[in-house]
């Protein structure tokens, strides 16, 4: 065999050798992506009392959260961006949710006639409608509690949203308290959803054991 074809026959070997172990290697599987495990505290509630001149209410709060400031309203509507809506509300309340970086902001209506309590809650489903159009699904809970007089709804949003729970609250004769929970984070439903599970635990609290106190 002369030296050309020597060289030919180990150059096929070499292709061969290098094709065999292409062939046997595994392709590789892309890692599924992990999210930082948090440590997040027990869930334990002190009874929180928010006094306004409109109306006032006590409900449980979780203890890593502070009741800031109210702020009553200065002839300041309550702005709807896309359809244009001005809805007058009578006090701001904000509470921080602490290590969460976010809050709940509520907002007191005085409305004085059941014509006006429709509208009201026509404006916060509104609301939910607008943040619905970017949720993958939406559910809500019901809350009746005749005794208290407390009926409201709680909605919670699934997907990339600004807001994942927004919630009303009425008495259904003169008060109507509406609210929602914002992180101030980008709106990444799959790394925050440790978190939102654990605070929908402190909404319901909250809004179970919601009073009325005048």
């Amino acid at each position: 065999m002369g030296k050309s074809s020597k060289i030919t026959v180990l150059f096929s070997l070499g292709l061969g050798l290098i094709s065999f172990l292409g062939c046997t290697e595994k392709a590789p599987v892309p890692k599924p992506r992990v999210y930082l495990k948090l440590d997040l505290p027990e869930h334990s509630y002190s009874k929180t009392e928010i006094n306004h001149p409109c109306f006032s209410y006590q409900f449980d709060l979780g203890k890593p959260y502070d009741v800031g400031q109210y702020v009553l309203n200065q002839a300041r509507p309550f702005f709807y961006f896309n359809q244009r809506k001005l809805t007058q509300f009578n006090a701001r309340q904000i509470i921080d949710l602490g290590p969460f970086i976010g809050r709940i902001e509520l907002f007191s209506f005085v409305f004085p006639t059941r014509d006006s309590l429709s509208k009201l809650i026509e404006f916060s489903n509104d609301l939910v409608d607008e943040d619905k159009i970017k949720a993958d699904s939406i559910s809500f809970e019901r809350y009746v509690d005749p005794k208290h007089r407390v009926f409201g709804t709680v909605y919670s949003l699934k997907g990339n949203v600004a807001n994942n729970f927004r919630f009303h609250l009425t008495d259904s004769t003169r008060r109507f308290l509406m609210g929602y929970l914002m992180l101030e984070c980008p709106p990444n439903y799959d790394s925050l959803r440790p978190s939102l599970d654990y605070l929908k635990v402190d909404l319901d609290r909250m809004i179970e054991s919601f009073r009325w106190k005048d």
